[in-house]
């Protein structure tokens, strides 16, 4: 997870021809404290970035929304005002095109963030953006807690996956295709998740892919990967995930409740760490 605490390093730098009293010492710690906690305080509600520098070209922009923003992480949502609003009403808000998340400092390491109005002149792309990743995060904080759309699957291997006989376990769920680099890239780290938890009957890792079943079986013959593969879930992941972008991952409670999507390895990772300590 990003954490936007902010974190001033000093360096004291002294010239002297001999050794300082400890109280002098001390003196000098306290005041760099105090001093480090104006500067961190004055920054607390101001943006991680420059909003003009943000909204200055599509690009610019993606690579401070890739980089800053995590929208499937629990965060404070704050309106245009600074106000705290619920993060469905945030969500929302994003969807509408209108504005995107501005991530500012915040005296912790919860993430915050504020709607943040799109100029007219901005690049017609921030706006499209939005709406796609509001719509699709807004959508996956509505499931959370939900049960997880029924299912029957039959992975490469014959074996079945049903709603009814995963309860019990921990399940996650991986939304890929073959011909997505993405997916394909995670697969090694995804392994090592995999490989960490071998001992444990109670965690299942399940793929979701849009490949038939031997377009699958010949990949899997050429690239490692651990997680049961079940083909033909185009339909599934779009109708009843509703995934716009890949991959995605779902990681389900023992309940079969929807915990979270999640958009990589390393978040699954942290994820599936946190409901285990549960």
């Amino acid at each position: 997870m990003k954490n936007f605490k902010l974190v001033l390093p000093f360096v004291a730098a002294f010239i002297l021809s001999c050794k300082p009293s400890p109280n002098k010492v001390k003196e000098q710690k306290d005041t760099i404290a105090i001093e480090s906690k104006a500067k961190e305080n004055y920054l607390v509600g101001q943006p991680i970035l420059p909003e003009t520098e943000i909204i200055s070209g599509g690009g610019k922009f993606w690579g401070y929304y890739s980089t800053n923003v995590e929208l499937y992480e629990d965060f404070v949502a704050l309106d245009a005002n600074g106000k705290v609003i619920d993060k469905a009403k945030f969500l929302d808000e994003i969807k509408s095109g209108k504005y995107y998340p501005l991530a500012i400092y915040s005296k912790d390491e919860q993430l915050n963030y504020k709607l943040a109005k799109i100029p007219a002149r901005a690049d017609q792309s921030i706006s499209a953006y939005m709406r796609q990743f509001g719509s699709e995060q807004l959508t996956f904080y509505k499931m959370q807690g939900k049960p997880v759309p029924k299912f029957s699957f039959t992975d490469v291997n014959g074996k079945l996956y049903t709603s009814d006989n995963t309860k019990g376990k921990i399940v996650l769920f991986k939304c890929w295709f073959i011909r997505c680099g993405a997916c394909v890239a995670e697969m090694p780290a995804l392994n090592e998740i995999v490989e960490k938890y071998k001992d444990r009957d109670d965690i299942l890792f399940i793929s979701l892919a849009m490949d038939p079943r031997k377009d699958l079986q010949n990949f899997l013959s050429k690239t490692k990967f651990d997680y049961a593969t079940v083909p033909n879930q185009t339909k599934y992941m779009a109708d009843q995930l509703h995934v716009q972008a890949y991959p995605t991952h779902f990681l389900i409670d023992k309940k079969g409740n929807m915990v979270r999507a999640l958009p990589n390895e390393v978040q699954v990772a942290e994820a599936l760490e946190k409901e285990i300590a549960k």
